[in-house]
């Protein structure tokens, strides 16, 4: 599988390959296939599993940082000791010598022994050479939640207000407003914002200010300890598509197409099957058959397109990203993609790439637009938090399916 979080930087051994980190996994032992949140009160474990190619065991390390609320890591020396934290020594397994495309495996849990998050807030990860911590083979996200709010959300189908579009399925929105009430022990001034997190899409994160002038968004504060955020036309989408490539002989290594079925077309009108809300189920690491495949995705639009077309998944971290840009010939786009064997939620969208970003996303002109679809939506309220230099703490947290 291409790698989910990557930032990839050239080793400094002359004589020795780079480890190459597939199939990164960041799941809680409560949902492998959620958002991953730890309650900083509670048992909750996160897991960090992946694979690895590699012709000789590697030995890796594990560093944690805590980030403010853009994920940029804390540069702060009061916050030093509580925000670094590094596993050093990490375990790697090996996998069964049948298994094409990977060596090792990994599989660890925190916190443990040597790993504590006493922060709440953003958390970043960066597996490295356990030698040298500037060498960064993959990193990753998660959260950390001291939910001291209790967060009152409400959701209302709308249609989009201020335009009429051509196709009425166009103008199906959803309207979500969440109300809370702070403590004594905290203070107004110190409310940050609202973030909003659909399924698994980090990356494009719906936040609400308590700038005056926000498109679509507004806030209430009483001046004291009630709050009201608000935020209107946001667009529920469709369930997304899935592949399942779990069966070998159906799906023969190294080279197969996602469906047999025939080529993918759009599904505006068409309201998707039930989904892992962006999520992905691996085979599992100690199946002999868990190889890693060249998966050809094979797409025709309903109409010429003038944008450029990508595929978006869990296998990209759901974040719409210029090299998995689809190929065309003769009106027919593809890809190939490597994937370990397993179920992977995903869909097609148009955008304008640009100095290796993507803009001017557009979600539903393949997929369409429902309010019949199920999304898991995660809701985090943010404070300044004064001690230690001051810091961004989530105070409120609430998860659930719309």
């Amino acid at each position: 599988m291409i790698s989910l979080f990557f930032i990839l930087l050239l080793s400094v051994q002359l004589f020795a390959s780079e480890p190459i980190i597939k199939s990164l996994h960041v799941y809680t032992n409560k949902s492998k296939i959620n958002l991953p949140v730890l309650n900083i009160h509670s048992s909750d474990k996160l897991i960090i599993e992946f694979d690895i190619e590699e012709e000789h065991e590697p030995n890796l390390s594990i560093f944690f940082k805590f980030c403010d609320a853009d994920w940029k890591p804390y540069d702060n020396l009061l916050l030093e000791g509580i925000s670094d934290i590094v596993q050093y020594n990490v375990q790697v397994n090996r996998l069964p010598i049948t298994t094409e495309g990977a060596e090792y495996h990994v599989k660890q849990s925190f916190p443990n022994r040597n790993v504590k998050f006493n922060n709440s807030g953003k958390w970043m990860f960066f597996i490295t050479d356990n030698f040298d911590e500037d060498i960064v083979y993959e990193w990753g996200k998660f959260y950390v939640v001291d939910n001291m709010i209790k967060l009152k959300t409400s959701i209302q189908n709308w249609r989009k207000e201020g335009s009429i579009s051509s196709n009425n399925a166009a103008d199906r929105v959803l309207n979500f407003k969440t109300r809370f009430s702070l403590p004594d022990s905290l203070e107004g001034y110190r409310v940050e914002h609202i973030e909003i997190i659909k399924n698994l899409e980090i990356s494009y994160p719906i936040i609400i200010t308590k700038d005056s002038f926000q498109k679509n968004k507004g806030f209430e504060w009483d001046g004291t300890k009630n709050f009201e955020f608000v935020a209107r036309d946001i667009e529920p989408g469709n369930e997304y598509r899935q592949v399942d490539i779990r069966d070998k002989d159906k799906y023969e290594y190294p080279f197969t197409r996602a469906h047999f079925d025939g080529i993918e077309y759009s599904r505006f009108y068409k309201l998707g099957r039930k989904d892992f809300n962006g999520g992905f189920k691996l085979m599992s690491s100690r199946n002999q058959y868990a190889d890693y495949l060249v998966t050809t995705f094979e797409f025709k639009p309903h109409k010429k397109i003038y944008d450029d077309i990508f595929i978006v998944g869990a296998f990209t971290n759901w974040e719409v990203l210029p090299w998995f840009k689809l190929k065309e010939k003769d009106e027919l786009y593809t890809i190939s993609i490597e994937l370990k064997r397993g179920i992977y939620d995903y869909q097609y969208v148009t955008g304008s790439e640009n100095n290796e970003k993507v803009s001017d996303i557009n979600w539903e002109i393949f997929e369409g637009n429902f309010w019949e679809t199920r999304n898991l939506y995660s809701v985090f309220l943010y404070y300044k938090d004064p001690a230690n230099g001051e810091f961004d703490k989530i105070i409120g947290y609430r998860q659930f399916v719309r």
